[in-house]
This record gives C-alpha cells, sequence and structure tokens, in this order.
C-alpha cells in the first residue's frame, strides 16, 4: 500500500532529511549537503529563504517504508520577475518505481494548483547558490559538494510523467597547466594599468566583510539575465557568508577594484570538499572540523564557484587579471583539477573563459518543466 504524507512534525523533517542519506548509503558518487541546514529547511526562523519563498515537504510510504521524498518551493521573487506562475520541484528522492515517484509528483502538483500556480519546473532550489538540476549523464563520476547526485532512473521517471527538456546544464574536468601561460600574466598587468585596477589582499575576515554588499550585487547584475537566478535577501546573504567563509582561501578569491574602490569584478574557487563531506555524512561536528581543514589546506582538486565582471568591464580584460591570480595559485598549490560546476548551455561567455585549457566534458543537467 502506498500513501503520502505532507511534511509537518520533527519527525517528518528528519525522515525527509535522512532518506537521501539512506538511499544512496554504497553509492560511491554521492556527496551529501550539511545536515543541519537541511533540517532548518521548512524552519522560517533558521532558512533565511523562506522570507520571500513557501516550501512544502511529502514522503511517501510503501507498505509503511519510507521510499521518497519531495519539497516544492513557491519562489515569489521569480515568478514576479518572470510573470510566471511557477513552482520548483527541489529535494526530490525516490526508489526506482514509477508508482513512487507519480505519486510524489501527483502530490506536488495539486499543491501547485491549489495555490493557483500554472508549472512545475526543476529539479531547482530556492536561488541559483542553491542545489539545481537532474542529473542526465555523468553518474560515474563524484559529485562536487555544490551539487546534487541523482541515480541514472531519474530521468526516466521526469520524462514518464509528461516533463519535458526546459534547459541543460554543461560541466567540465579542467586540467590545471603546471606552468602559467606568461601572455596571460602580462595581460594582467596591462589591464591593471590601462584602467586603474588592483587586486583587494588583507585579511580573509575583514576582506569578505568589506565587499561582501558589492559580491552580491554584481552577482545579481551578471547572473540575473541567467535560468532560474533570483535576488538575495539581506538575510541570507550573512547566512551564505557565514557558511563560506570556513572554505574559502584568499588564494582562490580574486577581487578587482578600479580606483575608487568599487568592485568590478570577482572570481572564486574552492578546494574540494567533497570526499571530506562524504566521511562526515553531511555533518560537521567539533571533531570533523579537523579533516574539513585538511581538505581545505591540502587538495589537488578545486570547485569553481563564480566568476562575474560589471558588464561596463567585460571587453577591457578583467576577466584576465581575475584568472591570473587565481591560476598562479593553483599551479603553486599542486592543484590538477577543475570542476566547473554547472555551465548553462547558450552561456556562450563562461564557455570562452575555458577555452585555452584542457577540457573533459563529463556532466550534464536538465532542469524539466511541465504544464499543470
Amino acid at each position: 500500500m502506498l500513501t503520502i504524507r505532507e511534511v509537518k512534525t520533527k519527525k517528518d523533517v528528519k525522515n525527509f532529511t535522512y532518506f537521501p542519506l539512506k538511499l544512496y548509503k554504497n553509492c560511491p558518487y554521492y556527496v551529501p549537503p550539511f545536515v543541519n541546514e537541511e533540517l532548518n529547511l521548512f524552519n522560517k526562523n533558521k532558512n533565511a529563504n523562506l522570507k520571500d519563498s513557501d516550501i512544502v515537504g511529502f514522503l511517501a510510504f510503501k507498505d509503511n517504508k519510507l521510499v521518497g521524498r519531495i519539497a516544492g518551493i513557491l519562489q515569489k521573487t521569480d515568478n514576479q520577475i518572470t510573470g510566471k506562475k511557477r513552482v520548483r520541484v527541489s529535494r526530490i528522492d525516490f526508489i526506482d518505481d514509477l508508482e513512487v515517484s507519480a505519486a510524489l509528483f501527483d502530490a506536488l502538483f495539486n499543491w501547485a494548483k491549489s495555490i493557483g500556480m500554472e508549472e512545475v519546473h526543476g529539479p531547482l532550489g530556492f536561488n541559483d547558490l542553491d542545489r539545481e538540476g537532474l542529473l542526465i549523464y555523468g553518474f560515474d563520476k563524484l559529485s562536487a559538494f555544490e551539487e546534487n547526485y541523482t541515480y541514472e532512473y531519474y530521468p526516466k521517471h521526469f520524462e514518464h510523467y509528461g516533463f519535458v527538456k526546459s534547459v541543460d546544464w554543461n560541466e567540465y574536468s579542467v586540467k590545471i597547466p603546471t606552468v602559467v601561460d606568461e601572455k596571460l600574466n602580462r595581460l594582467s598587468d596591462i589591464v591593471k594599468k590601462k584602467y586603474k585596477l588592483k587586486l583587494v589582499e588583507g585579511k580573509k575576515n575583514k576582506i569578505i566583510d568589506k565587499y561582501l554588499n558589492q559580491i552580491f550585487d554584481l552577482i545579481e547584475e551578471c547572473y540575473s539575465p541567467l535560468y532560474g537566478v533570483v535576488p538575495i535577501n539581506e538575510e541570507l546573504k550573512k547566512q551564505y557568508c557565514s557558511q563560506f567563509k570556513l572554505i574559502v582561501s584568499m588564494d582562490y578569491l580574486s577581487l578587482v577594484t578600479n580606483e575608487d574602490d568599487e568592485l568590478v569584478g570577482f572570481g572564486l574557487v574552492f578546494p574540494s570538499i567533497a570526499k571530506a563531506i562524504q566521511k562526515t555524512k553531511g555533518k560537521i561536528l567539533s571533531f570533523h572540523i579537523f579533516s574539513l581543514l585538511k581538505a581545505i589546506k591540502k587538495n589537488d582538486t578545486v570547485d569553481l564557484a563564480l566568476v562575474a565582471v560589471k558588464p561596463t568591464y567585460q571587453t577591457k580584460g578583467v576577466a584576465a587579471v581575475i584568472m591570473s591570480k587565481i591560476l598562479t595559485n593553483l599551479v603553486k598549490n599542486g592543484v590538477k583539477q577543475a570542476e566547473t560546476l554547472l555551465q548553462l548551455e547558450n552561456n556562450s561567455n563562461i564557455h570562452a573563459l575555458f577555452k585555452n585549457f584542457e577540457l573533459d566534458h563529463h556532466k550534464d543537467r536538465r532542469c524539466y518543466i511541465k504544464q499543470i
């Protein structure tokens, strides 16, 4: 017997949070999110995303055994910007049983219809910094911490229910060279001198606090035309900042300012913590900090998180300034490969940044859509 239950109680939240850890227990490619953050997913007092979004969760039980979960997100800001009436599929996991996935989708679609929505799309998170996209290629590759891994049977379930492609993201493994091309460094020096630019240096926490708002303003300015991107509210900015300060290295944070100390470009690379988080099963307790710090300080793999250049500077070579600093430190620190994370298939600007590197196109993710 199959039953669907809406997430209401603390026990439901725990079941919702820990179900994927059980489903992927023996999967070497799955990397869990931070468990404590997911436990706060439905808590308006602890999840700043709920200032401008609503969320609903459902659990599927078959013969009294938990076999699936799904969340729906009403991203109000996105709907206001796009004029669409959409709900986002998020946090979806299930066993390979079409009856189970259909029941979960039915519950979500009924909720979406009850609040006047017309479409459901995803998987998407609350915003572009949340996990998004359904893996459709690269099932035998280790997921990055920032990504969501799913089994190979998932696309079949989406398509069986009637979902169709909305957009795809490509992912690449980038081979880091053993030496930096001097042409890149020379170009960086020329650009800095010509446009009176400088690289920001200093203590990490002080620098991040000083430029935090400018960083998010630049992200919004550069990324807003892209699929599913929404502005980040003030409380959420602080929340993200506190979460990622620990894993940010000044070697891999490149901030470029003009003579008025205005941020005109930045690049952010994270040392890969995927294997460390696998070992802790998504929990970060005091005795886990050592292994996490070790992964940050000594690692031959990094995740290329964000690159943004102010539109008025995009043809002036600022990207070379950003890349010169980060690449120099990657080579110095013995990094061998970088994960590009998600790149929209039609985002020619971001693809162009890596045209001179040796690439392995090893993963693809898809956002599906279906009318209600």
